[in-house]
C-alpha cells in the first residue's frame, strides 16, 4: 500500500509512510478483527439478555405487558452501545499509538498525548471568561509543538455542567454541554499589557445577563470600544485596562481574528471566543466533528489513507491559525 500526498502539509510523507506505517498495517488489522469480534459478542450478549428478560416479562407480567419489554430492550440497546463504544475506543487508541508518532515527527517535533495527561491551562481559559463554568471535563488528543517559531498547545475538549434538583436525587439531575470543540494556547511575541476577553455579542440584554452570571474576570471587566464595525457586530471586548487593550490589538489583528472564526469554527463567528493573558493567546473554537479521529471499528486498516489525510487536515488548522495571527494568508 502507498500513500498519495495531496495537501502541501503532506509533502514528503510518502517515504515515512512506507518505512514506519506500512509494516504495521497487517498487525493492526489483526487487532481490529479481534476487537470487532469482541464488540459484536459483548453487544450481542447484552441484547440477548434484554430480549430474554423482555420475554419473561410478557409471559409472567401483569397490566400493560408491553411496557416492561420496551424498557428492557431500551436498556439492552444502551448497554450494547456502551460495550461497543468501549471496544471502538480501544481500537482508536491502538491506531493512534501507531499513527501519531511518525506524523508528529514528520511535522517537526510535535508531541501527542491522547489521554491529555499533561492537561491544559483550562482554569485560565475559564477565569478569562472564554468558557462558562462546568463540573464535568473531558480532554483528549492534546498536541504541543511549534510553528514559525511560535509555541502552541491544543486539545479537544468536551465540557459539561451537571445540575441536580433540591433533593439531590441523581434521577432528577440534568446535564448540559457547555463547550465541545478545540482549545488553543498560543505564544505571543509581546506579553499582553492587560487581561483581554473577546466574547460573543448577545445584544444589550444578553450581555448584561452574561455579565451578571460571569465568574472571574471575563465580562466583569470594563467594555473596550473599538473602531471596527464588523468586529463590534459579532463580538464584544473586555479588558482590565481598555486603553492598553486598544493599543495592543490593532484593527488588522481583529480582521485576522474574524477570518479565523469564519474559516476554522464549525459555527462560524458564533463559535469562537478568545483572550489574552500575559504571554499567551487563548482560543476556543466550537467543533461538531471529532478531532484526530482514527479507526472506525468496522473500517479495514487498508483504508487508512483517507483517515491520514483527515489527520493532516486537522493538524494543518493550527498552522493556518498561526499564519493568520502573523498577518499572512494560510499556506497549508
Amino acid at each position: 500500500m502507498e500513500f498519495t500526498e495531496k495537501a502541501p502539509i503532506e509533502e514528503g510523507f510518502a517515504p515515512v509512510f512506507q518505512d514506519r506505517l506500512a509494516p504495521e498495517l497487517e498487525r493492526l488489522e489483526e487487532t481490529r478483527q479481534t476487537l470487532l469480534a469482541k464488540a459484536k459478542r459483548h453487544a450481542g450478549i447484552a441484547l440477548a439478555v434484554a430480549a430474554a428478560l423482555s420475554l419473561l416479562s410478557v409471559v409472567y407480567g401483569s397490566g400493560d405487558v408491553w411496557v416492561g419489554p420496551i424498557v428492557l430492550m431500551a436498556f439492552g440497546g444502551l448497554a450494547a452501545w456502551f460495550l461497543w463504544r468501549r471496544q471502538a475506543h480501544r481500537w482508536s487508541g491502538s491506531m493512534a499509538e501507531v499513527v501519531m508518532p511518525p506524523v508528529c515527527d514528520f511535522l517537526g517535533g510535535l508531541s501527542y498525548d491522547r489521554a491529555a495527561l499533561d492537561r491544559f491551562p483550562l482554569d485560565r481559559v475559564v477565569s478569562l471568561g472564554l468558557l462558562d463554568e462546568h463540573n464535568r471535563t473531558s480532554l483528549q488528543d492534546r498536541i504541543e509543538g511549534s510553528y514559525r517559531g511560535t509555541g502552541f498547545e491544543m486539545v479537544e475538549a468536551h465540557l459539561r455542567r451537571r445540575t441536580r434538583s433540591a433533593g439531590d436525587d441523581d434521577d432528577d439531575s440534568s446535564e448540559k454541554t457547555v463547550f465541545k470543540g478545540l482549545l488553543f494556547r498560543i505564544d505571543v511575541p509581546e506579553p499582553a499589557p492587560t487581561p483581554i476577553l473577546i466574547a460573543r455579542d448577545f445584544g444589550s440584554f444578553g450581555n448584561k445577563l452574561n455579565a451578571f452570571f460571569a465568574s472571574g474576570r471575563g465580562r466583569n471587566m470594563p467594555r473596550v470600544e473599538v473602531d471596527h464595525p464588523e468586529f463590534e457586530q459579532h463580538f464584544e471586548m473586555h479588558a482590565e485596562d481598555p486603553e492598553a487593550a486598544r493599543g495592543y490589538l490593532p484593527p488588522e489583528f481583529l480582521d485576522n481574528l474574524i477570518a479565523i472564526a469564519k474559516h476554522e469554527s464549525d459555527e462560524g463567528l458564533a463559535g469562537m471566543t478568545a483572550g489574552f493573558q500575559r504571554d499567551s493567546f487563548y482560543l476556543a473554537l466550537a467543533r461538531k466533528t471529532d478531532f484526530l479521529e482514527l479507526g472506525g471499528l468496522r473500517q479495514p486498516v487498508g483504508e487508512i489513507e483517507g483517515e491520514l489525510h483527515e489527520v493532516f487536515e486537522d493538524l494543518a488548522m493550527v498552522r493556518r491559525i498561526i499564519d493568520r495571527l502573523h498577518g499572512d494568508a494560510p499556506e497549508v
